[in-house]
């Protein structure tokens, strides 16, 4: 039975490659060919950059996967409503992408020390388009919403979650690889897609659990 468990465990698991399948699409679309617009507002002008924020900001990998990981251990019907609604978010993320392309203008580099060799890197790796909505900002609020939803999670575990979610979220903005709208506008996708993805999940299951009763009786 352990080892069955196991199997089932990592083949659960390995659903999460259809978020990796999907970022192969982000490159395509990340070009200015298409025209862009720039969405700054004033409280973002009012941000400091600090680029010693790349450090969490490039954290987001590790930290969504594990959380993702962790989630599909402790309750797994979370966890596949919640990868479910990331990849309907991402597919949504590419056509406003394709249809409405924002660009985030980015400081002159200057100064040393890990932070600026980090932010330099990440800079020369991913240019400044394909911006609204954040999928950082995105996939960070979905997994942190996903583990405050699950009630035999640890209140630690939860708040360590809700805290590295709202780093990341936060250091989008201080590296100026994002704008105020742009997570912003993540929040508010991954809210109303994780809100309508549990909805219809529940509706079927109190549907087929009283076709089942209705036969019994």
């Amino acid at each position: 039975m352990h080892v069955l468990k196991n199997k089932s465990y990592w083949l659960s698991l390995s659903l999460m490659l259809s978020l990796a399948v999907m970022g192969l699409f982000y490159d395509i679309l990340n070009s200015p060919e298409r025209g862009y617009v720039v969405l700054n507002s004033p409280m973002d002008r009012m941000i400091p950059f600090i680029p010693a924020m790349s450090i969490p900001y490039l954290g987001w990998y590790p930290f969504v996967f594990g959380v993702l990981a962790y989630l599909c251990a402790k309750d797994r019907l979370m966890y596949y409503r919640v990868l479910l609604t990331m990849n309907i978010c991402v597919w949504i993320c590419y056509l406003i992408y394709f249809n409405f392309q924002t660009m985030v203008p980015r400081p002159e580099l200057t100064g040393s020390g890990l932070g600026s060799t980090l932010i330099g890197w990440l800079y020369s790796q991913d240019r400044p388009f394909n911006c609204f909505p954040s999928i950082h900002a995105l996939h960070s609020y979905l997994v942190m919403r996903a583990v405050l939803s699950v009630p035999n999670i640890r209140k630690s575990v939860k708040i360590l979650v809700a805290a590295g979610a709202s780093i990341i979220i936060v250091s989008t903005l201080l590296i100026k690889q994002h704008v105020v709208y742009d997570a912003l506008g993540a929040i508010m996708l991954g809210e109303c897609i994780f809100t309508i993805v549990t909805g219809l999940d529940l509706y079927h299951r109190r549907r087929k659990n009283s076709k089942w009763t209705e036969g019994i009786n």
